[in-house]
C-alpha cells in the first residue's frame, strides 16, 4: 500500500488541482492575487486563440483549437446540455414515424445567418450531407440513410430506429462561403481584415452577448497556446488537464470543468485465458476503486462510472452499476466461485498455477501509464499476479488485434447517445465478446424513445453488469480555463464550452 500511496501522490503533484475554482498549476497553491493584479487582468480584452494554419470550417476542420470556437459562431438542430440531454436549438419540433425510421424536423422561424440570409431546410440538408462524409461526424451519422427537404421541413430517414437521434444532431448548420469560412446563425461571425481574424457580434442573433468583439490571437502548436494564455494574451482555453501538454498552464485562472463522453475503460480478452470467465471479469471490475482513481490520478477531473454511459446522464442505472463497483471482498468471493483458491501468500491459484494476467497500455502519456500501474496495484491487492506492458501506439494496436493481452487500458469518445455497440460487437470489440442476450436488448434500447428508452436502458445495463464485457472506469472531464477575475457563472459543455455565455457575469 505504501507503493500505491506514493504513486498516487506523485500523480496528484503532476496534475495539480481541479474543480471550478481559482487554481495555479504546481505542487502548491500560490497566494491570493493582490487587487492591483485583479485590475490588470480586468483591463485586458477577452481574447481567444486560433490556428491560422488550419481551416476554420466547423465540420471539415481538424484543428481542435479552431473547433473550440465553433459554438460561438454556429448552431445545430439540437444542442447537448451538461447532462447530454438534447435541447432544441434550430429545431422547433420533431415528429417520428411509427416504425421509428423517419424523423421530420420543423425549423424555428425567423432564424437568419450572419449576413441576413434566412435559414431554410436546404441549408440543413447540405450541412448534414457534408457532415456525413466528414471525418469528424461521419461515424456518428452512419445510421442515416438519407436527408431530404419536404415542405420546408427536414426529413431524416434512418437505416434502423434510433430513439436517441436528437443527441447526434448538434452538427453545425452552415452557409458555405467562397473563402472556406462558412457563416453561421450563432452569437458571432468571423471577420478578416488584413492578416487578423476577429469574432464580431452577429447582428441577426436573437440573444445578447457579453462582448461586442472578441480578438483572436494566432497560435501554432500547444506550446504557443500555453505561452499566450500564461502571458494573458489569450484569456480562455479549453483543455484536458490529464494530457501531458496541459501541464504547462500556470498563473491565476478559473478552471471550470464539464462532463465529457471520453470513456476510460479496461477491456478484457473474453475468448480465452483468465478473462474468459465472467466471474473473473466481475471480480476484476470490483477490484478497481474508481472514485480513488478519479480523485488521485485525474485530480478530480472525471466522473467514476461502472457502465459505458456517463453517470450525469438520465439513463445511467446506479443499481446495475453497483454490481460492478469497488468491492474487494466481493471480488474475492467471485474468484472463489470461479474455481480459484487463495494461497498463504495471498495470491489466487487454480491447482499449482497462479492467477496471472498481462495488462497492456499505450505509453503516449504519463497519466495513462500511471493509471495502468494503479490498476495493476488494485489487482495485486486482490491476489492476482499482473504484468504491465507499456507499448508505443503501433505495438499497442498490434497487441489488441492479435490478442497478446488479458486486459488493456482503452479510451474512446462515446457518441452523444452513448451507444455502446462499437465496444460490445463492433470495431472496438477487441476482446471477442459475444452474448446471447445483449444484442437484442441493445437493439430494443436503440429504437426506444421517452420513458420506454429509460426502461430499455435499465434492462441493457443489468445484462451488461451480469456479463461484464468491459470494465468502465470513468468519464474524463474537460476544463475551460479563464483568466482570474474576468467572468463568473461559467457553465461549459463538451459540445460548446461557451454554452451559457448569455448568462456570464462580467467583472466590473
Amino acid at each position: 500500500m505504501r507503493k500505491l500511496a506514493a504513486l498516487l501522490l506523485a500523480v496528484v503533484m503532476i496534475l495539480g488541482s481541479g474543480g471550478c475554482e481559482t487554481g495555479e498549476t504546481g505542487p502548491s497553491e500560490g497566494p491570493s492575487p493582490e487587487p492591483t493584479a485583479t485590475q490588470q487582468i480586468q483591463a485586458q480584452p477577452f481574447a481567444l486563440a486560433y490556428d491560422p494554419a488550419a481551416p476554420l470550417h466547423p465540420i471539415t476542420g481538424q484543428s481542435q483549437v479552431n473547433l473550440d470556437l465553433a459554438g460561438l459562431v454556429y448552431e445545430g438542430l439540437y444542442e447537448l446540455d451538461q447532462t447530454f440531454m438534447p435541447q432544441p436549438a434550430l429545431a422547433q419540433s420533431a415528429s417520428v414515424s411509427e416504425d421509428g425510421l423517419v424523423w421530420t424536423i420543423t425549423l424555428r422561424s425567423g432564424i437568419r445567418f450572419s449576413d441576413g440570409t434566412a435559414l431554410t431546410a436546404a441549408h440543413v440538408v447540405a450541412s448534414l450531407a457534408t457532415a456525413r462524409s466528414s471525418g469528424l461526424y461521419g461515424q456518428r451519422l452512419s445510421g442515416i440513410a438519407g436527408v431530404t427537404e419536404s415542405e420546408g421541413r427536414v426529413v431524416i430517414t434512418l437505416s434502423a430506429p434510433n430513439g436517441g437521434l436528437a443527441a447526434l444532431l448538434d452538427v453545425p448548420i452552415v452557409l458555405e462561403q467562397a473563402d472556406g469560412i462558412p457563416l453561421g446563425t450563432g452569437r458571432y461571425r468571423f471577420a478578416q481584415e488584413g492578416g487578423t481574424v476577429t469574432l464580431r457580434v452577429n447582428d441577426n442573433y436573437r440573444g445578447s452577448v457579453p462582448y461586442e468583439e472578441i480578438p483572436l490571437r494566432a497560435v501554432t502548436g500547444a506550446d504557443e497556446r500555453i505561452a499566450a494564455f500564461d502571458s494573458g494574451e489569450v484569456t480562455a482555453v479549453v483543455t484536458d488537464v490529464s494530457s501531458s501538454y496541459a501541464l504547462g498552464y500556470s498563473g491565476n485562472y478559473e478552471a471550470c470543468d464539464f462532463p465529457t463522453s471520453n470513456l476510460l475503460y479496461v477491456g478484457f480478452k473474453t475468448g480465452s485465458g483468465a478473462c474468459a470467465s465472467v466471474q473473473v471479469r466481475q471480480a476484476f471490475s470490483k477490484a478497481f476503486d474508481r472514485e480513488l482513481l478519479v480523485a488521485s490520478l485525474l485530480a478530480g477531473h472525471g466522473d467514476a462510472a461502472s457502465l459505458p454511459i456517463s453517470p450525469v446522464h438520465g439513463e445511467y442505472d446506479a443499481e446495475a452499476a453497483a454490481e460492478l463497483d469497488y468491492d474487494r471482498q466481493g471480488g474475492e468471493e467471485l474468484l472463489a466461485s470461479a474455481g480459484y483458491t487463495k494461497g498463504e501468500d495471498g495470491l489466487y491459484y487454480r491447482g499449482v498455477a497462479p492467477l496471472s494476467v498481462t495488462l497492456v497500455v499505450n505509453n503516449d502519456s504519463t497519466a495513462k501509464q500511471a493509471t495502468a500501474d494503479y490498476l495493476a496495484q488494485c489487482l495485486s491487492a486482490l491476489g492476482v499476479t499482473v504484468t504491465v506492458n507499456k507499448l508505443p501506439w503501433a505495438e499497442y494496436q498490434t497487441a489488441l488485434t492479435e490478442g497478446a493481452y488479458d486486459l488493456y487500458l482503452g479510451e474512446v469518445r462515446m457518441t452523444g447517445d452513448f451507444d455502446p455497440a462499437a465496444l460490445l460487437m463492433g470495431n472496438l470489440n477487441y476482446g471477442g465478446y459475444s452474448s446471447q442476450t445483449v444484442p437484442a436488448l441493445l437493439t430494443a434500447w436503440q429504437g426506444a424513445r421517452g420513458e420506454a428508452r429509460v426502461q430499455a436502458a435499465a434492462q441493457l445495463w443489468q445484462a451488461f453488469a451480469q456479463e461484464a464485457p468491459i470494465a468502465p472506469l470513468c468519464f474524463k472531464r474537460g476544463s475551460l480555463l479563464i483568466r482570474w477575475g474576468m467572468v463568473t457563472n461559467v457553465q461549459p459543455t463538451q459540445a460548446d464550452p461557451w454554452w451559457n455565455m448569455e448568462q456570464w457575469e462580467l467583472a466590473e
